[in-house]
């Protein structure tokens, strides 16, 4: 996912504590931070405030109106979930703690009340920059009403605890509200603005796509443009049926969106029965992914029939990274009858245009796996692009490997396989041939967990050959953005049980197109380059807004 910035969605996932945790610390901090707030106004102020102003302090300044906007949110913005209002609140309630300290501060009256505005006016802007990007962007007129349950409930505290003791007047009331209006007003204009330019390129709203993956929401893009991908079907038969699906698109772009979902769609729909079934990656990009979720049905329905065979060939495995210039790329290969099955390793990439390998090849005799076994937190960032000089030189590394596979004896194949019993889908998958023992692991992932990569070490000593796998999968951003470790005992059991299942087999390689289904194509391109420079002119606008915030009440 580096190499195209998309793993920057995984930085606005995080996992919020369960909501009884939430509402206990939002009362206990309510106490600390009044507590905390009277201590620095004794320490730092020529002021004494009276010590039974403290639970008044906390209870109106910092539980009720936070309590009450985590509470209002949800009931107003359908569908807001409340354990994102409680977080939001307890956010909130620290950043104003922050501002009473930094109010214990003030050398006069006239920057205490300066001060005070603006930790209303940076609330209420946290507020809404947080709802519209978690909701979506229509929403903006009732986000903006909403958001003001903070400032308006601490506005009413500051009078209630006294605050029109100091005199202030009329026209610096009129000036505070006033700059809290118009913060409000530049920071949605530029929300719309960026909304527009997104929408403008790529006719895909920036915060309808942000939350919903945000909400993991399963939607069509309208982008991209029709294709018929192959899809490749490699089938194993030892008694039981074991039916691998490695269609030429990627399972992406992320979530719900398009065909993010497709892997975990695809082997559920493989396993509805008595067979088994699993995704493989095929090297391919962004551009591959599915516009429309739905096409996952067309992919399904090309999965096809292979013709069996009980002949293969052992592995064969040829490494290239002592070449100058081909890089470190590995392949390694079973004929199958007539047919090949090849699966490759590069190291420190990520994918691969699908023309690189593919251009001159007939899918009904290759069937060409991306292992995709990078860490699943520190993965790659180079794409292999089409017709450049570095694909020339891996698609001779290709062809070389190929004209050695050719020439692999034919013996007996013998194959056992298990699926992990765990939520997480993965796959274990022995061959044999001529006394040769490779074992396979797959697992429903974008990369591989240390946890699973030091576990197919181990079985090294074990097997002739291991090979670990990932489907590159972009099914939940919250995964990708929180996996550290993996159900490596549910793969371990599958794997005594495909042992266990090691049986005289036959397998057949077969391919066929879909129906037409839409791919995102180069407009991918568009929406990534266009969410990548207006999430950086996002940040600048509203450090810059902030910036003029303070002058503006300063000075």
């Amino acid at each position: 996912m580096g190499a195209d910035n998309v793993d920057a969605f995984q930085r606005l996932v995080f996992s919020v504590p369960g909501l009884r945790v939430q509402a206990a610390a939002l009362v206990v901090l309510s106490a600390v931070y009044g507590v905390g707030t009277f201590g620095a106004l004794w320490l730092f102020t020529p002021f004494a405030p009276d010590p039974s102003r403290i639970v008044p302090v906390a209870v109106l300044v910092f539980l009720i109106p936070f309590v009450a906007a985590a509470e209002l949110f949800p009931r107003v913005l359908d569908g807001y979930p409340r354990s994102w209002s409680y977080f939001l609140a307890l956010t909130n309630q620290f950043v104003l703690s922050v501002y009473a300290l930094v109010l214990s501060g003030a050398n006069d009256v006239g920057n205490a009340w300066s001060i005070i505005w603006l930790s209303f006016i940076t609330l209420y802007l946290i507020n809404i920059l947080v709802l519209v990007v978690s909701t979506g962007i229509d929403r903006s007129d009732r986000i903006l009403l909403v958001s003001l349950t903070e400032p308006g409930l601490l506005i009413a505290a500051f009078y209630a605890l006294g605050g029109s003791e100091f005199g202030f007047s009329t026209y610096r009331h009129v000036f505070a509200f006033a700059s809290l209006l118009i913060a409000a007003g530049f920071l949605v204009l530029v929300l719309v603005v960026v909304d527009y330019l997104i929408k403008s390129n790529t006719d895909v709203s920036a915060f309808a796509l942000t939350s919903g993956l945000l909400r993991n929401d399963r939607e069509s893009l309208d982008l991209g443009v029709e294709a018929r991908p192959f899809v490749e079907t490699l089938a194993v038969d030892n008694g039981d049926r074991l039916t691998l699906a490695a269609p030429w698109v990627h399972p992406g772009p992320l979530g719900g969106f398009g065909g993010g979902q497709l892997s975990g769609n695809l082997i559920d729909a493989l396993n509805d029965g008595d067979d088994a079934g699993f995704f493989l990656h095929v090297p391919c990009t962004h551009k591959e992914d599915l516009s429309d979720p739905a096409d996952a049905e067309r992919i399904l329905d090309a999965v096809a029939e292979p013709d069996p065979t009980d002949r293969a060939s052992r592995l064969v495995t040829a490494d290239y990274g002592d070449r100058e210039g081909y890089g470190d790329i590995r392949f390694r290969g079973r004929r199958i009858g007539d047919k090949e099955v090849i699966v490759l390793h590069g190291e420190g990439i990520d994918d691969y245009d699908t023309g690189v390998f593919m251009r001159d090849v007939d899918h009904d005799e290759v069937l060409l796996i991306d292992q995709h076994r990078h860490d699943i937190q520190n993965g790659p960032d180079v794409e292999i692009q089409y017709g450049s000089e570095r694909a020339d030189r891996l698609k001779r590394a290709f062809d070389d490997f190929r004209g050695r596979l050719a020439e692999a004896p034919l013996s007996e194949y013998a194959a056992g396989f298990a699926l992990a019993d765990s939520d997480q889908h993965a796959l274990a998958f022995v061959e044999e041939v001529d006394g040769e023992e490779t074992l396979w692991i797959g697992v429903d992932t974008n990369g591989l967990t240390p946890d699973v990569r030091a576990t197919a070490d181990e079985y090294r000593e074990e097997f002739d050959a291991v090979i670990p796998f990932s489907t590159d999968t972009h099914a939940s951003i919250h995964e990708l953005a929180n996996a550290r470790e993996s159900d490596v005992d549910a793969i371990e059991r599958a794997v005594d049980r495909a042992v266990d299942d090691l049986a005289p087999a036959t397998v057949g390689l077969a391919s066929r197109r879909t129906e037409p289904v839409k791919l995102l194509k180069n407009d991918y391109n568009g929406l990534v380059f266009s969410v990548n420079i207006l999430i950086r002119l996002t940040i600048i606008a509203l450090v810059a807004l902030y910036a003029l915030l303070v002058l503006w009440l300063f000075f």
